[in-house]
This record gives structure tokens, sequence and C-alpha cells, in this order.
């Protein structure tokens, strides 16, 4: 329903957060690690994920896309929750969930609070071939960066160089165009 919610942090709490949004206090469940980098009065923008529990709907945010979607892959997997998902993501961070599927690490991801050697087996049997399509989406993202400044008249060694400075699977394929773009014109001008 909400893809992302922008708006100033009003409060913080050890789970969650409250995103002002023009006098409207949105609750948001997010990764405690992701609360000890949040400051008040700041404005943010946060990824999100609505879920019903007991038809009380509640949201879960992170700072990135990424994570958020990687959050949505891993509460599909049949007999794992958000509170799950939420501390995997907290404990491990992105690129460790990842890896740590990957490579079929059941002690790291049954390390993780909650989770065990029966979930964490389970994770991977179910998660393993979806990352690959999550993980895909940076490269396609690169693919079509590079022939859009291909065609905006821009060479090669360019394209690299802006291309090396951003975060692929952060942004969308707009978003990316837009900030080479930006990039671009200041390196030129």
């Amino acid at each position: 329903m909400f893809s992302y919610i922008e708006g100033t942090l009003s409060r913080i709490d050890d789970l969650s957060i409250v995103l002002d949004v023009n006098g409207v206090g949105f609750h948001i469940y997010v990764p405690p690690s992701l609360t000890k980098s949040l400051k008040i009065n700041k404005v943010y923008k946060i990824f999100t994920s609505l879920l019903l529990n007991n038809e009380v709907p509640i949201l879960y945010g992170f700072l990135t896309e990424k994570e958020r979607d990687l959050f949505n892959l891993i509460i599909n997997v049949p007999g794992i929750g958000p509170k799950i998902g939420i501390t995997l993501i907290s404990e491990l961070g992105y690129e460790g969930v990842i890896k740590s599927i990957k490579s079929e690490d059941l002690d790291i991801l049954g390390g993780v609070s909650g989770v065990g050697k029966k979930r964490a087996k389970k994770l991977v049997l179910e998660l393993k071939d979806k990352l690959i399509d999550l993980e895909g989406i940076s490269q396609e993202n690169k693919k079509l960066l590079t022939e859009v400044l291909k065609k905006l008249g821009y060479n090669k060694n360019e394209i690299r160089e802006v291309i090396e400075e951003i975060d692929l699977e952060k942004n969308s394929l707009e978003e990316l165009v837009k900030i080479s773009l930006k990039r671009l014109s200041k390196g030129n001008g």
C-alpha cells in the first residue's frame, strides 16, 4: 500500500520510530540497528511494508528499498514472521543475510535470535533461488543506465566513473538517471 513514507522523525524507541508527515504520525517498526543511526527532527525516507496482524495494520520500515524487498522475501517463507525478518536484517545486515543464504551458512543464520537451525535450513531452501532475482536488479539497472547515458552522448569513461560512484540497488532507474546526470553536469561545469 505504501512504498515509502517521507517525513520528519519525531520519536525513536528501541524497535520503532514515529515519522511525522504533515501532522500525521506514522508508527513504524524498524530494525534495532537502524534506530541507533537516526536523529530526531531530521527528514527521512523510510521504505515500508504494511502487514496485517490480527486485522491490525502494522508498518515495518527500512532505510533502503533493497532491505525492504529482502524483508518481504523473508516473511513470505512459511513459519518466518516479521519479528525474525527484522532481527535477521538488524543483526546480519542486508549483505550478511544475502551472503549467509547464498553460501548456505546455517551456523550464522541459525545463530540469529529466534531463528535456529531448522528455520535457517528453511530460509536457505526457500530463498536461495529467489535471491538471484533480487541481486539481478542492480545488473539490469547498470545495463539500462549505461544505454540511456550513451544515447545522451556521454562517453564510456564518463559513464563508468559515474556508475562506480552510485548505488545501483538503492535507487530506481529513473532516480539513477537523475543522479548520474547531476554528477555528469557538475563534472562538465
